[in-house]
């Protein structure tokens, strides 16, 4: 095969030549078009067209429509068999009348010399994968398909089966996991073939005065990273067609809107416009976290860790530590949505799905937020070892090198001792940045005013020496107060609140209770820290033993 083709079409032909199997699954990317000398074909189309070209004979099967034909001569020469073997010209449609046929077909044919190219569409409803036993004509489709793979007439003639299915998930494992069937991955379009794409939509319809600033090919085929083929050429046309100019924020937005609705709802844009100045306090991570935006953009990945572990009590801003972040890491970052379903197959389908678009999408960040509940274990049963399966498949993408500042992972947990040590890691969340809440008055006062500002408050007129004397309070517990202080304002007639309302809140404020909970959390935090310059200096020099003792009398009250 030629060099200019997809990778994914020279891995199949390394394989079909070596002899190995005539039968494929071909997965990931299968509803998009195919690039291929300066033209787009739809994938179906690609392959009869491009792929299978040289073969005499190509057929294309779906449950659906039944049998279909590259051209007249095939649908012909297929006809005439059925008339001759069946003494009837109908072509039967259900795959438990037409896979006899074409096994018959394929043999009388080969035999005589033919190259044939079979592709089934919509594998998955065929042989699905489901909790419970086949049924009779799922199981006589599997069968037919594993004595495909096999056949020595098959293997050594020019025979080759595509078995097209969006994700393997969706598929009867005993397919999968032979090891006469390989499974090839297509992927998302690179940057050079988004570019080429692009450049060839703007020839046939110019954006200079549809899109500000005036877009490139380079720089659009950068930004629609993430993005099928069909999807741009969606989205430029829209754009064309407009008859308001775009701006690149209204761009972005439709981008982000199509990724999530492909992620099914499973990603989710963390777009803001603030940045880490926003956040009071925590001047250690945040000191940290712009060395790593910094890094990031000069493009000096191999010192950026492959993943973090952001933990802490909770109240303490984690997540707002994060969404500030996104707004100066310079790439997109996204949050990882529960994505597990209890639905068979639905569970490893949507993490296949979102890992497949995180490497198109990439650079990027990634945050799973409550990671504890989120990502599970290796040892959770009941489910017919999918969680088992789902924990291998997270881990190993998460440690895979290639991926090293290119896609970042965010883990945030208040309960970092429930998160499996797998993925705390080195090579994997190699850094753990602990958030505590303010203790010292300094702290306190920076931490209430940042925040007061950036609820909309005046200045805040407080005598010096109170902030010595306020509880430790966390940054939740400090916007509820916030908030019921300018309920306060509001019901004496203030246009906006002032310390005496505040102070009048505090009199009245009862903090949950549950101090144990809390200092466990902190504890945890600091046993987890990676680096001594994240801690106060209160935790700094605290000896490890001391905290495991601790931590041992606590477990009683949290368990």
């Amino acid at each position: 095969m030629s060099s200019a083709l997809p990778a994914w079409l020279n891995e199949l032909a390394r394989q079909y030549y070596a002899g190995r199997t005539c039968l494929f699954l071909l997965h990931g990317n299968i509803h998009d078009q195919v690039w291929h000398e300066s033209k787009a074909y739809p994938f179906r189309s690609f392959l009869q067209e491009v792929v299978f070209r040289r073969r005499n004979l190509v057929l294309t099967y779906n449950r659906a429509t039944g049998l279909a034909y590259r051209d007249e001569k095939t649908r012909q020469d297929f006809e005439l068999f059925c008339h001759r073997l069946l003494e009837r010209t109908a072509i039967p449609r259900l795959p438990g009348e037409a896979l006899p046929l074409l096994h018959h077909y394929f043999q009388q044919r080969l035999s005589e010399g033919h190259r044939i190219a079979f592709i089934v569409e919509f594998t998955e409803t065929l042989i699905p994968a489901t909790g419970s036993a086949l049924g009779a004509e799922e199981r006589a489709t599997l069968l037919y398909f594993l004595r495909w793979a096999q056949d020595p007439l098959f293997l050594r003639s020019d025979l080759t089966i595509l078995l097209l299915s969006e994700s393997l998930s969706e598929l009867h494992p005993k397919l999968v996991g032979n090891p006469h069937v390989s499974a090839i991955r297509v992927p998302y379009p690179d940057e050079g073939t988004r570019k080429a794409f692009i450049q060839a939509f703007m020839e046939q319809a110019p954006l200079e005065d549809k899109l500000t600033p005036t877009p490139s090919p380079t720089s659009l085929a950068v930004a629609l990273g993430g993005l099928t083929l069909v999807q741009i050429e969606k989205l430029l046309s829209e754009i064309a067609h407009s008859p308001t100019p775009w701006t690149e924020a209204d761009l972005l937005e439709r981008k982000k809107m199509l990724v999530e609705a492909q992620a099914g709802g499973l990603l989710e844009f963390m777009s803001t416009h603030l940045t880490l100045d926003a956040v009071a306090g925590h001047h250690a991570a945040k000191t940290y976290l712009r060395t790593m935006a910094q890094a990031l953009r000069t493009g000096h990945t191999a010192v950026i860790p492959m993943g973090f572990l952001i933990t802490g009590p909770v109240g303490t801003g984690k997540t707002f530590l994060l969404r500030c972040f996104a707004g100066e890491i310079g790439v997109p970052m996204v949050q990882l949505k529960n994505f597990r379903s209890p639905w068979v197959g639905e569970t490893e389908a949507n993490l296949e799905r979102i890992l497949a678009l995180l490497e198109a999408l990439a650079p990027i960040a990634v945050v799973i937020d409550e990671a504890d509940t989120q990502l599970g274990s290796r040892e959770r049963g009941g489910d017919s070892g999918v969680s088992a399966r789902v924990f291998g498949k997270l881990a190993s993408f998460m440690s895979d090198p290639r991926h090293r500042g290119r896609i970042l992972w965010f883990l945030l947990t208040a309960r970092p001792d429930l998160l499996p040590v797998d993925f705390k890691r080195q090579g994997r969340a190699e850094e753990h940045i602990p958030l505590f809440p303010p203790t010292t008055p300094q702290e306190k006062e920076e931490f209430a005013r940042a925040l007061a500002a950036r609820l909309g408050f005046p200045p805040l007129e407080v005598p010096p020496d109170r902030w010595k004397d306020l509880p430790n309070f966390s940054g939740a517990e400090w916007e509820a107060i916030f908030t019921r202080a300018r309920l306060q304002a509001f019901l004496h007639g203030q246009e906006a609140p002032s310390w005496p309302d505040v102070e009048a809140v505090l009199q009245d404020f009862l903090p949950p209770t549950y101090p144990e909970e809390i200092e466990y959390m902190t504890l945890l935090a600091v046993l987890e820290c990676t680096r001594r310059s994240f801690l106060p200096p209160l935790y700094q020099n605290l000896p490890r033993e001391a905290i495991l003792e601790r931590l041992r009398v606590l477990r009683s009250f949290v368990e």
